[in-house]
């Protein structure tokens, strides 16, 4: 079932794909259904994207990518605003840990991006923003991370190109009862100290 989080005790057995981060375990994760579900016809990818590829996932929307000529960047998901995990900088939140093994099972090292930024391309932390894109497919992982119950809206300006687009996804998700919303009642829920 897409969007649900397995038990994090190993004992799931793995139909189609598997990430493991921080001890939580993503399998039976459909990748042909969520690539059908986010047509990349519907923004398309800009002549001008920056390629690419992943170095690894820092949390739910951030990663690491490196660029050709070697430059490594951080790069910060624009349109959304996945749960914390533990061990960042923040209080860890539900679902950080699924988010961020979500986004492993979307981008996992080594995986060939193209970037698109906003208006606005740093955030306050130095991170690059960015709409990014599978280069394989053109999955939008930012919008799949919405749609699949991983991620709340989060709409910034003047990057804000997507944001009915990232708010009806998530309000989707919600209605599905998927991801975060099926596990936290709701984004920002704070872990039990």
């Amino acid at each position: 079932m897409l969007g649900a989080a397995c038990a994090s005790n190993g004992d799931v057995a793995v139909t189609a794909e598997r990430a493991e981060t921080a001890g939580v375990v993503l399998a039976g994760v459909d990748v042909e259904a969520i690539r059908a579900r986010h047509p990349t016809s519907l923004f398309g990818i800009p002549p001008a994207a920056a390629r690419a590829e992943i170095q690894r996932v820092v949390d739910g929307d951030t990663v690491v990518a490196v660029f050709e000529g070697g430059r490594t960047e951080s790069v910060r998901l624009i349109g959304i605003d996945t749960p914390e995990k533990s061990g960042g900088h923040l209080p860890a939140e539900c679902f950080g840990a699924e988010a961020s093994a979500f986004t492993s099972l979307l981008l996992p090292p080594g995986t060939p991006v193209l970037l698109t930024g906003g208006a606005e391309t740093r955030d306050v932390y130095d991170r690059l923003l960015a709409y990014v894109h599978r280069a394989a497919d053109g999955l939008l992982v930012n919008m799949a991370l919405a749609r699949e119950g991983y991620a709340a809206a989060l709409s910034i300006a003047p990057n804000t190109d997507y944001s009915t687009h990232f708010a009806s996804a998530v309000e989707t998700a919600r209605a599905e009862n998927l991801g975060l919303w099926a596990a936290c009642g709701g984004a920002d829920t704070p872990l039990p100290e």
